[in-house]
């Protein structure tokens, strides 16, 4: 069997049940004072963001550039296309039609924000083939919590305990 990928620094691991105990106990440690928290969770949980002081994504303004960026490009061509390079008066509508060219300016800016949202998540994300990929505990994916505390100099003694009080079912460390 493989080997689980080791986190690129040491952490004490704590399993909870359900994900309230998860929220509070993050919420906990940060109050604390400890950094770097992370959490392992099978589904999205309300809350768990701001408990772990994560920032804002970035991709909210990849989308919205690339949306823009992608209607305009898609205005500009049928304006250029209709106006400069085959200029045809059909029932004397204008040249350069707003409302015409809607639909398509619409649709062009939706493709480039989603394929901008797609590369960015594969970014993000470092998604990217791993086939000997074996997670730290496999509970995770299916019923499991887990909070992730790294530690320093100053060892594993403190964010084990910490972990412990909180109520975690079990505490164990993972070493680089």
């Amino acid at each position: 069997m493989p080997k689980a990928k080791t986190p690129p620094q040491p952490v004490v691991v704590g399993v909870y049940l359900d994900p309230h105990s998860l929220v509070h106990a993050a919420e906990s440690a940060r109050d604390r004072g400890f950094r770097g928290l992370d959490a392992i969770v099978p589904y999205p949980i309300h809350g768990i963001s701001e408990a772990l002081n994560y920032k804002p994504s970035w991709m909210p303004r990849i989308t919205k550039g690339f949306f823009f960026a992608g209607a305009a490009a898609g205005f500009s061509f049928q304006a250029w296309s209709m106006a400069v390079a085959w200029p045809i008066n059909i029932s004397g509508k204008p040249f350069v039609s707003v409302p015409a060219y809607m639909p398509v300016t619409f649709e062009c800016g939706i493709l480039c924000a989603g394929i901008a949202t797609f590369a960015s998540v594969l970014i993000a994300a470092r998604l990217r083939p791993r086939p000997n990929f074996v997670p730290i505990d496999p509970r995770f994916t299916n019923d499991r919590f887990a909070l992730l505390i790294p530690y320093g100099e100053e060892g594993p003694a403190p964010a084990q305990a910490f972990v412990a009080e909180t109520g975690a079912l079990e505490v164990y460390e993972i070493a680089s």
